[in-house]
């Protein structure tokens, strides 16, 4: 049986054997390998056991060390260590040939939750109670390094064999409602379906959300499990999923229904605001696109976004795609304005006119203003004057409105004169 990242495990083996470490393989390696799916590049996850209360905390500075001493296997560098002491877990960041690889060390532990949505509460454990913990049967499988015994206490492998999504206590949705996001990604991915007495876990937990208490770590892993769904491969089958699944409601109360063909909509956003703005993914873009979806007012939108700490850009985009459509629909501009009259009124700052905002509503099915604002993005808005600022504060303008005036005039008529229809 072949593994990923062979020598990386071999030389972690020798590092762990003299602490008194033993080392277990889980998650997705180990799903995966038994559904033989080609094996995982970037990620590795491990638990270890040992004597010491955290062991995983323990090896991962005998890492640290090493590194410090050039003492790891050939190819492999470690960026970044980041241990986690309340819960005895420790992410590395390495690169190896160019290429990333983040290894997860968790020390075998149980969890308990103080209310619904809460971080849990951790306590030292072995394997199996470690296995116990987790979401999904699928997930709950192992095998123990060096010689590779699979461990499947729970039934994951006869659960993935049927093709049936499997939680593993009747608790496992109030403790934390993302693990239903989860589902869905599984489901799409694996072409799972709801074991009937998970789904009907699932359906009591969304008829009382949301939370009395609010949660205060749910909005963050709301984010980071919708992020890693519109990152999925197939992420317009999980999308179908999400409004199937009633997984919407986890991100507003009532919420059951996408518009149609929102997975196109979706899609050509993500690819084509990336490009615009590289400093986000098509999978923030997505995500950001799902909550301007959501019924409501922006008020509700941006409480959604301010719910799942989206990044203030676009937080605050939200507010300009609102003013962009209030605009349209309050001014009903001609559609026999010149360029130059399209592109001043885009560009004030209260009618929203920013590149994503214009690109949002311009994919909206049955826009009537489609065609001058897809102009003005692609061409007018990045149309220069003849003249520059130089060469007029050259002819006498000085500093002020009058020099901002001319240079927009000159821009106006660049505009005019190279757009053609």
């Amino acid at each position: 049986m072949s593994l990923p990242h062979a020598e990386w495990l071999e030389w972690l083996l020798d590092l762990a054997t003299p602490l008194g470490l033993q080392l277990s393989l889980v998650g997705g390696v180990v799903r995966d390998q038994w559904l033989g799916q080609p094996l995982p590049l970037k990620d590795l996850d491990l638990v270890v056991e040992g004597p010491m209360a955290w062991p995983a905390l323990v090896l991962a500075e005998a890492i640290v060390a090493a590194a410090a001493a050039s003492q790891l296997p050939p190819g492999y560098q470690l960026q970044q260590c980041t241990p986690h002491s309340s819960y005895g877990t420790a992410r590395l960041q390495l690169q190896i040939n160019g290429q990333l690889l983040l290894c997860d060390l968790s020390s075998a532990r149980s969890e308990s939750y103080g209310f619904p949505g809460a971080q849990p509460v951790v306590q030292p454990a072995n394997l199996q109670i470690d296995l116990q913990r987790r979401d999904f049967s699928l997930n709950a499988m192992a095998m123990r390094l060096p010689g590779l015994e699979l461990l499947d206490p729970l039934g994951g492998a006869a659960d993935l064999a049927a093709r049936q999504l499997r939680l593993l206590h009747g608790s496992s949705l109030r403790d934390d409602p993302t693990r239903l996001l989860r589902a869905v990604r599984y489901g799409a991915r694996f072409d799972l379906q709801w074991a009937p007495a998970s789904w009907e876990q699932a359906s009591v937990m969304l008829n009382s959300w949301p939370w009395p208490q609010g949660g205060p770590a749910l909005g963050a892993r709301l984010r980071m499990e919708l992020e890693l769904l519109f990152a999925e491969t197939n992420w317009q089958g999980a999308l179908a999923l999400l409004e199937q699944w009633r997984g919407l409601e986890l991100l507003q109360r009532g919420w059951q229904q996408l518009p149609a063909a929102s997975g196109r909509y979706l899609s050509r956003f993500g690819r084509w605001g990336a490009a615009l703005e590289p400093a986000f993914t098509a999978a923030d873009l997505r995500l950001f696109a799902l909550i301007d979806l959501a019924p409501g007012v922006v008020a509700d939108k941006q409480a959604i976004a301010e719910r799942l700490q989206i990044p203030q850009r676009l937080w605050e985009l939200l507010g300009q795609v609102a003013a962009l459509r209030h605009w349209l629909q309050r001014e009903r501009p001609s559609h026999s304005w010149r360029p130059s009259q399209w592109t001043a009124a885009l560009e004030q700052p209260a009618n929203g006119g920013q590149p994503l905002a214009v690109l949002l509503v311009l994919l909206q099915p049955g826009e009537p203003s489609k065609y001058h604002l897809l102009r003005w993005l692609l061409r007018w808005r990045l149309q220069r004057p003849a003249i520059g600022g130089k060469e007029l504060l050259a002819m006498g303008y000085q500093p002020g409105p009058e020099l901002g005036k001319r240079l927009w005039q000159e821009r106006a008529k660049e505009i005019n004169k190279n757009d053609k229809k």
